[in-house]
């Protein structure tokens, strides 16, 4: 008698879960530095939507830029640079958050 072969695990799996993950992370960012806009904009006495804007428009534009290094190469804590080549875009979460800050500040400006 036989016995069935294993099954290979799927590439996709634990998909959802990564991307429930990643969902959650990005609204409690988006929420922080709402937040955090919102208290700028009370502490300064400002116009609370512009500041909210702003807020988004300078936390996404960092983490836009610093999502757009590539990896490897340089090392911030030897200060060295290393034989390895950059393996190419960084981490692109990083980035794709910075987008969605960035057309939320959009979004909060046209308020």
């Amino acid at each position: 008698m036989s016995e069935p072969e294993p099954v290979a695990p799927s590439r996709f799996e634990g998909l959802g879960q990564a991307l429930r993950i990643g969902l959650l992370v990005a609204a409690a960012v988006a929420v922080g530095v709402g937040l955090l806009g919102a208290l700028i904009a009370w502490a300064a006495d400002g116009h609370l939507s512009s500041t909210i804007a702003l807020t988004y428009y300078f936390v996404g534009s960092i983490l836009f830029i610093a999502g757009m290094f590539p990896t490897g190469g340089f090392s911030l804590i030897r200060g060295t640079i290393t034989r390895r080549k950059p393996t190419g875009s960084g981490p692109k979460p990083l980035m794709l958050l910075g987008l969605l800050l960035i057309g939320l500040g959009v979004l909060a400006d046209f308020q």
